[in-house]
């Protein structure tokens, strides 16, 4: 067991440094994981330099992957060496919601690197309930795109899309092109809407149609792709007022919104574009995180599908813990064409 590690330490918004910090001792039940791969996620530009963690300091990092080096004395010992994801979402087991497996309804939960250390470090100290196992064949960059994999998975579930239904993605990041992917393998009517030129490409080699909102009329868009009728799913993954209001907007009769993003600030609409949604009798559902539980497993089904390669173009930028500065500046400057920036260990 290595005593100390290098961490990206977040000591206060807006102050991220490379650490030498104690490497947290094993317990019953956990296993110690080499991070190899750290995605940096979009939620972490806001908690490094808007809004905080929840309490300093706090490694951040919370989509990652590693190797299993060291076993708690009572965890199987064929585990070591082993490669795995995480699911960074620690429930309490004991309110009503994980007592039905629901664990992204806890109540009571932590989490890797927001409300505890996570990834962004050499090692972590992990439940062996929060395992997911991966093969040999999958790199561990790749890999570590599991829980934005598994999010978009998820909101694809709730979305329930139909063979024939038209599919609208608001939002061009990592969990917009799984929610489009997943989407195009039942329909063929698929468009990603997005501000950035370069990723809206990317779609059109997907095979997706696609709404520049710099360039288009995103209603008279709509209105051209869907015969005037509107949409039948959408999946705002972007979280500002525009993206949902634009939503609403694009929404037929008797459509599904799934709403992913994380909210920016607080929200308005203009009371006609509210009527629209009674009168469509539009289906609100909100998504958070992931399914992972014995009857439904995100992760796995992430997994089984980022052995396909069709997701590795994602991972545009990869940078050591040392170039944490120019990481965050790739992920903060609109103008450089970026998907998923990488941490990577090795």
């Amino acid at each position: 067991m290595p005593k100390t590690m290098k961490a990206l330490v977040l000591h206060e918004i807006g102050k991220l440094t490379l650490d030498e910090v104690p490497v947290e001792p094993l317990r019953p039940g956990t296993v110690l994981v080499k991070i190899k791969a750290c995605g940096i996620c979009s939620s972490d530009v806001e908690r490094v330099f808007i809004n905080g963690t929840y309490h300093f300091p706090t490694i951040p990092g919370h989509e990652f992957s590693g190797q299993i080096v060291a076993v708690g004395d009572d965890v199987d010992e064929s585990l070591l060496g082993r490669r795995t994801c995480v699911f960074p979402m620690l429930p309490c087991f004991e309110c009503p919601s994980c007592k039905k497996q629901q664990y992204a309804q806890c109540s009571h939960y932590d989490y890797f690197g927001s409300r505890r250390d996570g990834g962004y470090a050499e090692y972590l100290v992990v439940p062996t309930w929060n395992l997911v196992l991966f093969d040999d064949d999958l790199s561990y960059d790749v890999a570590a795109m599991c829980e934005p994999a598994a999010v978009g998975i998820h909101a694809n579930g709730l979305a329930n899309v139909q063979k024939g239904q038209s599919v609208l993605v608001i939002g061009t990041g990592m969990i917009g092109y799984v929610c489009a992917a997943f989407a195009s393998q039942i329909t063929d009517k698929v468009i990603m809407c997005g501000n950035s030129a370069a990723k809206l490409e990317l779609a059109k080699k997907y095979g997706w149609e696609t709404i520049a909102l710099e360039t288009d009329n995103f209603e008279e868009r709509i209105n051209a792709l869907t015969d005037g009728e509107g949409v039948d799913v959408v999946m705002e993954v972007v979280g500002s007022n525009q993206a949902i209001c634009n939503a609403v907007a694009a929404a037929g009769p008797n459509s599904t919104i799934v709403l992913v993003g994380n909210p920016k600030a607080d929200l308005t609409m203009e009371k006609n574009l509210y009527w629209k949604i009674l009168r469509k009798s539009i289906t609100l559902r909100g998504s958070w995180n992931s399914s992972y539980n014995d009857k439904q497993n995100d992760w796995k089904t992430a997994l089984d599908r980022l052995k396909g390669g069709e997701f590795d173009q994602l991972i545009t930028h990869r940078f050591p813990m040392e170039e944490s500065e120019d990481a965050f500046r790739v992920m903060r400057d609109r103008n450089t064409f970026s998907t998923k920036v990488m941490f990577v260990m090795e």
